[in-house]
């Protein structure tokens, strides 16, 4: 079925879930940015977090980011990225298990 005959709102429907999707990228790549930061100050063991950082901190809703721990503060914006991954469920197959005859000698 080409896209030019397909119902309007499934057009509309299709271009909401790809700025759904747009959205969730971008604050994926936000957070995942100053996760990054955060995460090179600690391995340089910085203490004194950038202003620039602490006012992206903040838009995020952690309030007076520079009386945080960096550690801390690394895992604040690690759980506000939770909700953004995609997490898929591997399906596992149930091995059936043969059943052991009692005359098969394998019992």
């Amino acid at each position: 079925m080409a896209l030019s005959h397909a119902p309007r709102n499934l057009i509309k429907l299709s271009a909401v879930l790809n700025r759904s999707d747009q959205n969730r990228r971008g604050g994926l790549r936000r957070l995942d940015d100053i996760l990054e930061t955060l995460e090179q100050l600690n391995l340089h063991d910085k203490t004194e977090l950038p202003d620039p950082v602490a006012e992206a901190l903040v838009l995020l809703g952690i309030d007076k980011p520079h009386s945080v721990p960096v550690p801390q503060l690394i895992e604040r914006v690690w759980a506000m990225q939770q909700p953004y991954l995609i997490t898929v469920v591997v399906e596992r197959r149930r091995r059936r298990r043969r059943k052991v005859s009692p005359d098969s000698g394998l019992a």
